[in-house]
């Protein structure tokens, strides 16, 4: 205020901008202020509504026009409007391991149902950080008093308990534009002062009558881009939302005293920002084209560089976010211990970039529910407090998925997890996938402690149990005697630590006692038994794992990196089945080996709507053969590339040291439309080969090899992934087959990762 005082007293007439709501056509007000400041065209006020609130406390902040139009075009504006997360804030080392959930539901039993129902589609953790970023620095230089701005400035929420308009003057401003914006149930709204606040817009979209009320212009100077709601669109439940909740608005201005500008922007959903470039230049074209009627209202004109050497006294007031002390709420006292020691590992004073990593691993925690940060100078200490209200995440979360298979590979998926935060934090879960194909029970927990290297330990119970079946691909034929069935039960502790953001080392202690039957011909009955192959074994392996994938089946972006070696050490025992030329024979054998094994799967950047991956994989081990040929390859490790191998048991691609590489094509048609084409090359060293005994033997290196292919149709939808894929597999057994899923093909681990 104190800045432009002098000019404004020096001619008189007063000029304020009104931008109007809108979502991703307010962009167009970028263009609006950026024709107005070019013009010399003054601006005492501004006022403005949902997205008009953000560009204009922009502005009323200090930032110029093209400096505004950067932040709109950029790609950390585009993340947050649709909730996702700046890659390099990935935390993978608080990542639970994918499984095949569609839906997960939080759960308080102290709450009621429609308290645990969630209140935003999009998540807010960037945003709210950045909205902190963005004008913690211009609230401490007006000292919380919108008037003490670059340019005074007004911004409208909606207080829905009592039904009115809320017009903020004062206090932070950027919880204030954030609740000037929050379009119910799309954001997570905004608590200021013991009030609940969302999008302005529900009440007052164009808001010239509180610039009329607070500053009394000479000229108003009015950017439009919504309107009074037509009939809702039946596919887009945002425009439905939006007529049920939005009240009419005056968007008329006084003739003699206001100028409503109105920029030709296409019809576009509230959050779609994919033709920012396009609004911000109607919005600029619109502006001069009302140019010398604007001329004709503004009796005068600001002078060359005048409004940018205000800005930049103005910035420099602007104090530097060191930060001198933090304070949480929302969390008890031992809750409390665990976020300071997550965020603070020296002193408590620092600056916001050394706080800013640590606070997004924080984020990642699934015992934190919402952080809502705030900064406010301390005029004291000439450093910021840093205001942390936290809400822990309900203790018990329920998860469901599975798959839906045109194969034999239908499957159900029910987790149930219990949270508790203390010092340190705990979760205990368990999970039961059952099916024709693959059934599994998990029980598990893991205890984190927070430090500056972040430690984790825990342990599991796992049983898995695989049968697979010799028959047609489809599931309307009549299944015969199931040919193979293992079962992978074992037990395991391990210790991890974070390895960056995208990446972990982790090291595991296992027992295992691995069971499998099977006949050793195709012919057989169901009055004849199977052989029988236990081992028990126990084994420890160190890993090395770097993940950025975007997705947990399907990616088609980032990376995957993965070196572990492992130690193998158990007893196998045969028993012969009633087909065998010895029945009830019994062989026992001693197994030690070691094994390393190298997988990299690689997105590389995109062309256009192309995406080329790599995929190459490395196993390297000293193990011997088992008693007989099919418990050989059972004990092998199985080159799965595609999630439909996952179900088959292909004998050509199991052996004991092999390499593997591939090359993906993805074509994206639309946000959630992929086409996707894959081919790979599997080379073992050594075959694993059938004696006539039965018996197995390594055959010939580099002898043979075998290829695979694999093209997909992919639908992303909100719960999961829809795919049509058609699979060659170089395999004796099947070949070529279609499959239809809705859903994960993803399994808990196996004893021998």
């Amino acid at each position: 205020m104190v800045l432009i005082s002098a000019f404004k007293g020096a001619f008189g007439q007063k000029v304020a901008v009104v931008l109007s709501g809108g979502g991703s056509r307010g962009t167009a007000h970028i263009g609006v202020l950026k024709a107005l400041e070019e013009n010399n065209i003054p601006i005492d006020y501004i006022a403005g509504t949902s997205i008009g609130a953000l560009v204009g406390g922009m502005y009323a902040s200090g930032y110029s026009p093209a400096e505004i139009e950067e932040f709109f075009s950029s790609e950390m504006f585009m993340r947050w409007s649709n909730g996702l997360l700046d890659p390099k804030y990935t935390y993978y080392f608080k990542k639970e391991p994918p499984d095949a959930s569609w839906i997960s539901l939080d759960m308080d039993l102290k709450k009621s149902f429609t308290s645990m129902l969630p209140t935003n589609i999009i998540s807010p953790v960037e945003m709210d950080f950045l909205f902190m970023k963005l004008f913690a620095g211009a609230s401490a230089a007006c000292q919380y008093n919108f008037d003490s701005l670059f340019v005074p400035f007004r911004c409208v929420a909606a207080d829905i308990d009592s039904n009115k308009a809320v017009i903020l003057r004062s206090g932070d401003l950027g919880k204030s534009i954030r609740a000037s914006l929050t379009f119910p149930f799309y954001f997570k709204p905004v608590e200021i002062d013991n009030r609940l606040l969302f999008d302005g817009g529900m009440y007052n979209n164009f808001p010239s009558d509180v610039v009329i009320d607070d500053f009394k212009p000479d000229v108003i100077i009015g950017s439009k881009v919504a309107g009074n709601y037509p009939k809702s669109d039946p596919d887009d439940i945002l425009t439905q939302i939006q007529n049920m909740l939005m009240s009419e608005t005056n968007f008329t201005l006084n003739i003699n005293s206001g100028i409503l500008i109105e920029p030709p922007v296409d019809k576009v959903s509230l959050v779609d920002f994919s033709k920012t470039n396009t609004f911000i230049k109607n919005g600029y074209d619109e502006t001069l084209l009302r140019m010398d009627e604007i001329k004709k209202l503004v009796h005068h004109e600001n002078q060359n560089n005048q409004v940018a050497e205000m800005r930049k006294n103005f910035v420099k007031r602007n104090p530097k976010y060191l930060i001198d002390s933090i304070y949480i709420s929302g969390l008890n006292k031992r809750e409390s211990a665990y976020i300071y020691q997550t965020l603070i590992h020296k002193s408590p004073q620092a600056t916001l970039a050394e706080i800013e990593p640590e606070y997004f691993k924080l984020a990642a925690d699934d015992k934190i529910g919402h952080i809502s940060p705030s900064m406010k100078f301390d005029t004291i200490t000439k450093k910021y407090n840093l205001f942390l209200k936290i809400n822990p995440a309900d203790k018990f979360v329920a998860k469901f998925g599975g798959n839906i298979s045109s194969r034999l590979a239908n499957q159900a998926f029910v987790e149930l997890q219990y949270k508790y935060l203390f010092r340190n934090a705990l979760r205990v879960k368990g999970n039961v996938n059952f099916g024709k194909f693959y059934t599994s029970v998990f029980l598990g927990a893991r205890l984190d402690f927070p430090m500056k290297t972040p430690v984790s330990i825990g342990g599991q119970v796992v049983y898995n149990h695989y049968d697979y079946f010799k028959s047609t691909t489809y599931f309307f034929k009549d299944i015969t005697p199931s040919f193979l069935v293992q079962d992978d039960n074992y037990f395991r502790v391990f210790a991890a630590i974070p390895a960056t953001n995208k990446g972990k080392v982790e090291a595991d202690f296992t027992v295992g006692i691995l069971e499998d039957q099977y006949y050793q011909s195709n012919t057989f009955t169901r009055e004849d038994t199977t052989d029988r192959t236990r081992f028990k074994c126990h084994a420890g392996s160190l890993s090395w794992e770097l993940n950025s994938l975007d997705r947990k089946q399907y990616a088609s972006s980032g990376a995957y990196f993965l070196l572990s070696a492992t130690l193998v050490n158990g007893d196998e025992r045969f028993t012969s089945g009633s087909l065998s030329g010895n029945y009830g024979t019994i062989i026992n054998k001693n197994h030690n080996w070691g094994s390393l094994r190298v997988v990299w799967d690689n997105y590389f950047t995109k062309i256009g709507p192309f995406t080329f991956g790599f995929y190459g994989e490395l196993h390297l081990s000293t193990q011997d053969v088992f008693s007989n040929y099919t418990a050989s390859l059972l004990a092998a490790p199985a080159f799965e590339s595609v999630p439909e191998s996952k179900t088959l048991f292909l004998s050509n691609y199991r052996a004991y040291n092999y390499g593997s590489f591939g090359l993906k094509g993805v074509l994206k048609l639309s946000k959630r439309f992929d086409v996707r084409a894959e081919s790979y090359v599997f080379q073992p060293y050594q075959q694993i080969m059938k004696a006539e005994d039965n018996t197995a033997y390594l055959g010939k290196e580099l002898s043979s090899r075998y290829y695979a292919f694999a093209g997909s149709l992919v639908y992303h939808t909100l719960i999961g992934p829809i795919s049509l894929s058609f699979n060659y597999f170089d395999n004796p057994e099947e070949q070529v087959f279609v499959a239809l899923n809705i859903g994960y093909l993803i399994f808990n681990e196996r004893a021998l990762k």
